[in-house]
């Protein structure tokens, strides 16, 4: 009996759970709950970009934009793809047309609950970000001075500020027109990069300090080709005529309406050299990580309205311009010229600026000795300046005519002085070796002949023997030493002389020996020391002929006292 009720009860629960959860999975199976009615992405034929999609409550837009003219049938545009909700359909599909006729077209999607939304989607005329014309605004780097140190910095500079030669680049012309778009959306067209109104494109060097930045920075490059907008890295690939790419980063700057295009650079710190003390070279050619072209439509005018460099025919010595003073100083040799007619033999100004002096016009220093040369900028901006002219009365002194003695030849070695133990030593060399003896009856003649056209004294030069008609020699025969090479840094027999800042250059036996007048030279005395190459690395504790080790390794220079 006991049974029979367990089994009525088993099916009495059994009914009663059937009849609680007749279909358990009828809600998930169900499309009830599908209720999104939205469109995710559309893609359509001429479209370019992205569209805008919009939605608050039943109110549905999408924005699309293309190049329309390049649709060969408006009232048929084809549906390229259709991303919709979950669940949710149109009639709409990939492969089906919509009508622009008027600008405008209706797509209606369907939510899985079968409730229907209307979308409006528009039809508007594509402008890039890119297309037009846009002019040079300004090209800049990025420096990274080991900011990863305390002491680092970091530089954001204009490469205006350390090339003068990519002045001409101001009014550099940057063409983009767009002609289309690819698969995705991205518009693509014509490209053109190329001088302006100078017809001269910018150089990324310095010819006068030997330096060539023009593959490091010249990352886009100067030519006609084709551009490609890549909207999902935001970048800009530009083909050029020899199908070489170049990839730059975007940068839309909305608040100025200008655009950066930028490219990375090879960051070279290890290169970082501290004995360089021209900082703007290390900057440029190791320390930079970035350089982009800041680009604008309207045309940047130029406010220099300077002089930068001048000279005169008979001109002695270098110009000076002072820029806060506006003046320009300068020196003629005494040579009887008119005054009221000077010739320019070299003129410049600031890029962009205009005068109506230029190379060949004579100037008319009869009043005072000057005169004036107003210079106006691209922009407008007039500045007048004054040229004064000095006349060179008497010849200078040279420090180097006469006839010299030879009073001493010695060198000094540096015997490890950086360690506490170190030593260093100042020695004749005929110590070393006797055969230098004979050198020191010889008589050393600088015969000043003029100033060449950079200011510099010039002559002739010889070493004229003594008595014995005998040139000393850096030998000693009795230890196999030979060291002519390595010593003879003041030539035998004769040539020619110029004394250049502070360092005289003989040129004799086919060869130039470069020599430094040392400070406090007098009518009577002078030193001329020239450096030698110092071999610390190669001193041998070995050898116990230290003499060999201060004349070979040790010494790093040496010098002839002179007197008369």
């Amino acid at each position: 009996m006991k049974k029979l009720y367990k089994i009525l009860y088993t099916f009495v629960l059994a009914a009663v759970v059937v009849a609680c959860t007749e279909d358990p999975l009828s809600d998930i199976e169900g499309k009830s709950w599908q209720k999104e009615r939205n469109i995710k992405a559309l893609l359509i034929e001429g479209q370019i970009g992205t569209p805008v999609i919009k939605r608050e409550g039943d109110l549905a837009e999408i924005t699309i934009y293309a190049k329309t003219e390049n649709i060969e049938d408006i009232s048929k545009v084809k549906v390229k793809s259709i991303d919709l909700a979950y669940g949710a359909t149109t009639q709409n599909k990939a492969g089906t047309t919509l009508d622009f006729s008027t600008g405008s077209t209706t797509i209606t999607v369907v939510s899985g609950a079968n409730k229907p939304l209307d979308w409006t989607v528009n039809l508007a005329p594509f402008k890039s970000d890119l297309e037009g014309t846009w002019y040079v605004g300004d090209v800049r780097i990025f420096a990274d001075m080991f900011t990863w140190e305390s002491w680092g910095w970091e530089k954001n500079e204009s490469v205006f500020t350390y090339l003068p030669e990519l002045a001409p680049e101001w009014d550099n012309v940057f063409t983009f027109t767009v002609e289309g778009a690819d698969e995705n959306g991205n518009p693509f067209g014509a490209f053109e990069f190329s001088a302006g109104a100078d017809e001269v494109v910018g150089n990324f060097g310095d010819a006068e300090k030997g330096w060539d930045f023009n593959d490091r920075l010249r990352k886009i490059p100067v030519t006609t080709g084709t551009w490609l907008r890549d909207f999902e890295r935001n970048k800009v690939i530009i083909t050029d005529e020899n199908n070489v790419e170049y990839e730059l980063d975007l940068e839309v700057l909305t608040e100025t309406n200008q655009v950066n295009l930028s490219a990375s650079l090879e960051y070279k710190s290890e290169l970082f050299d501290w004995d360089n003390t021209d900082w703007a070279y290390e900057e440029l050619n190791h320390m930079s990580k970035k350089v982009w072209y800041t680009l604008t439509q309207n045309k940047v005018l130029q406010t220099g309205n300077s002089i930068t460099s001048l000279s005169v025919k008979d001109q002695v010595g270098t110009t000076e311009i002072d820029e806060a003073a506006k003046e320009v100083s300068f020196v003629i040799a005494d040579n009887g010229a008119d005054l009221s007619a000077i010739e320019l033999t070299d003129f410049s100004i600031s890029y962009g600026a205009t005068t109506e002096v230029s190379v060949g016009k004579m100037l008319d220093f009869s009043v005072d000795n000057k005169t004036t040369i107003t210079i106006t900028s691209e922009s407008g901006e007039a500045s007048t300046w004054t040229l004064i002219l000095k006349v060179e009365t008497e010849e200078p002194e040279s420090v180097l005519a006469g006839t010299w003695s030879i009073d001493e030849i010695k060198l000094y070695a540096d015997l490890f002085t950086w360690e506490s133990w170190g030593w260093d030593k100042t020695e004749h060399l005929n110590n070393y070796m006797s055969s230098v003896t004979p050198e020191l009856d010889n008589k050393i003649v600088f015969t000043y002949e003029g100033i060449d056209g950079e200011g510099n004294q010039y002559g002739t030069y010889e070493n004229q023997t003594g008595t014995d008609g005998l040139n000393g020699e850096f030998i000693e025969t009795s230890k196999a030493w030979d060291f002519n090479e390595r010593f003879r840094t003041v030539p035998t027999g004769s040539g020619t002389w110029v004394l250049k800042e502070g360092v005289v250059i003989i040129s004799a036996n086919g060869k130039d020996y470069q020599l430094n007048v040392e400070a406090g030279a007098t009518a009577n005395e002078i030193s001329l020391s020239s450096e030698l190459a110092y071999q610390s690395d190669l001193f041998s504790w070995t050898d116990t002929d230290y003499s060999y080790e201060e004349l070979a390794h040790m010494s790093n220079k040496m010098w002839y006292k002179l007197t008369k």
